[in-house]
């Protein structure tokens, strides 16, 4: 029994344990896809592998907005390019002045050449600050409708389980407890040390049996029986000289 009830208690933790993680993560989730833009910055998804190693594919960039006279060589830029205005991340190489404002040189870390044209320094959204590896597949996924009802279906059945175990742990609870908060009525017997063992049976004057409950006693030895069933004699004929309705009658 017990072996059944630790087994449900350690479930129970890691049900727990998942529940608190899946409640971390939705909330990070949320700080970075919905408070981050609050406070001025600009959360992007890395959907390509040009900036590996330094930012991999599914990454999440957190970024600043820079005006072109701050930009410098080797920052790592995100840029709205195109007639389509596609927003890729990648590093400065080169820094041109021209007549009419500032151009830049781009180049991916894991590409082997720079970017083919000069891109417009005013065309830099913001500087990465700093990135979250695998961050942008969560952020996807939280902004579909699918991925909003597995996580809601997934939190509700880890509660239910969580609630079921719960149940199944204090049902088992009183099965070990009540006979050790119960004590046998009737006359005294005598107190015994518990330890690991076999579970022994103590017989009474009256021809009751009672057992230990969830614990085990002891073997004695020989002596030590000897000298228990004197002592119980001796108890036994006190309790029953204390009580006159109960003392032994003549035949």
């Amino acid at each position: 029994m017990r072996i059944v009830a630790g087994a449900i208690t350690t479930l129970r933790r890691i049900v727990d344990l998942t529940l608190i993680g899946l409640i971390g993560v939705v909330l990070f989730g949320l700080i970075l896809g919905k408070i981050v833009p609050l406070t001025g910055h600009q959360t992007i998804i890395i959907g390509g592998g040009s900036m590996e190693p330094t930012i991999g594919l599914g990454a999440a960039v957190v970024i600043t907005p820079a005006q072109p006279a701050e930009l410098r060589t080797g920052d790592v830029v995100s840029l709205l390019v195109g007639p389509n205005r596609t927003t890729f991340t990648h590093r400065i190489v080169d820094i041109v002045p021209r007549p009419d404002g500032l151009w830049i040189r781009t180049k991916g870390d894991a590409n082997a050449d720079p970017d083919p044209t000069l891109v417009p320094a005013t065309a830099v959204v913001g500087r990465v600050d700093w990135q979250i590896p695998w961050a942008g597949f969560l952020l996807a996924f939280l902004s579909l409708p699918i991925g909003v009802i597995f996580v809601l279906g997934l939190g509700a059945t880890l509660v239910a389980i969580t609630w079921l175990l719960e149940s199944l742990e204090g049902d088992s609870e009183p099965a070990t407890d009540s006979v050790a908060r119960h004590g046998s009525s009737g006359e005294p017997i005598a107190a015994r040390p518990r330890a690991f063992g076999p579970t022994l049976s103590t017989p009474l004057a009256s021809g009751a049996t009672t057992m230990a409950a969830f614990g085990a006693v002891a073997r004695p030895t020989v002596p030590e029986q000897l000298a228990r069933s004197r002592a119980n004699r001796v108890r036994r004929n006190r309790w029953l000289s204390s009580s006159p309705d109960r003392s032994p009658k003549a035949d």
